[in-house]
């Protein structure tokens, strides 16, 4: 036991993953990060939110590996095994990965390296989608008019400084998730839409120019077909989750000037585009001010 713990408290990082109904593209990923573990000292949390009958095959084939934990959570939320990752890692870097990406040989390495440099406290990696056209735009991860306009722009290939990462291959220092007071579970279900964006304004914010992206820590997001948020929410639930997080983040984040630019910014856009969305927004937004329940 004593010789465990002392190997898990070497590790350099801690990667989690959740999953959702998808044993064998987790597996996939996890022969990846076995492979990695040979140079890289690391752990692994896995924390599955499947059904019963998935949840036993992901148990039945998991790497017999100390350094490999799994996690089995009743029902599936994103905010939740999100904050249960970096509250059971013992590495003070902790990398967060979906279970359907492919990683390139250096993105393990490249996110550490980026944390030599004291005043990085996150870093974004890059992501190229299948069937993705790779970006020339230098915008990437930017909350721009005080959030009337969020750019992604993960696939770009020059480093930079961001507002926030990509869900899905993003790391911070553990000890600023833990003085950000970590991912927001007033976030609401079945997505959790703009986790990673809240937590990621809340920290450029407090300390600029402190997430940066990285293009070697490159991952290959293949958004599998099934599992996962594609087929196990209904659709409309889905939207409306992200037009209410969207006005939560703009209610919780930014004073009222600021949220009267953004809304001269974005109000054309919103009524000629996404006319249905705006009493979704207006309630989220509500909520974040804290005038709604």
């Amino acid at each position: 036991m004593a010789n465990r713990e002392k190997q898990i408290s070497q590790k350099l990082i801690s990667i989690v993953i959740g999953t959702l109904n998808r044993p064998a593209v987790v597996l996939d990923l996890l022969t990846q990060l076995s492979k990695y573990s040979q140079n890289i000292p690391l752990e692994v949390l896995i924390f599955d939110q499947s059904s019963k009958k998935n949840k036993n095959i992901l148990k039945n084939s998991f790497p017999k590996k100390d350094s490999f934990r799994l996690f089995e959570l009743d029902k599936p939320n994103t905010c939740r095994y999100l904050n249960l990752g970096w509250k059971n890692a013992t590495a003070p870097i902790v990398l967060y990965l979906d279970d359907d990406v492919s990683i390139d040989d250096r993105a393990i390495q490249a996110h550490l390296d980026a944390y030599t440099n004291n005043n990085t406290n996150a870093v974004a990696g890059r992501v190229i989608n299948n069937g993705e056209k790779i970006t020339a735009d230098n915008r990437v991860g930017k909350v721009l008019w005080f959030g009337a306009l969020l750019t992604k722009n993960f696939s770009h290939d020059q480093n930079t400084y961001v507002d926030f990462p990509y869900g899905c291959n993003m790391s911070f220092r553990k000890k600023i998730i833990r003085e950000t007071g970590g991912f927001d579970e007033h976030l609401k279900p079945p997505v959790y839409a703009f986790n990673e964006v809240d937590l990621g304004y809340r920290i450029s914010r407090r300390w600029r120019n402190s997430i940066l992206f990285i293009p070697e820590a490159l991952v290959y997001h293949h958004q599998a077909k099934t599992g996962g948020t594609r087929d196990n929410f209904p659709k409309p639930a889905v939207y409306y989750c992200q037009q209410f997080n969207y006005g939560y983040f703009l209610g919780k984040n930014l004073n009222l000037i600021q949220n009267l630019i953004c809304f001269s910014r974005r109000l054309c856009y919103q009524v000629i585009k996404e006319p249905q969305a705006i009493p979704m927004i207006i309630r989220g937004y509500l909520y974040g001010k804290k005038l709604l329940v």
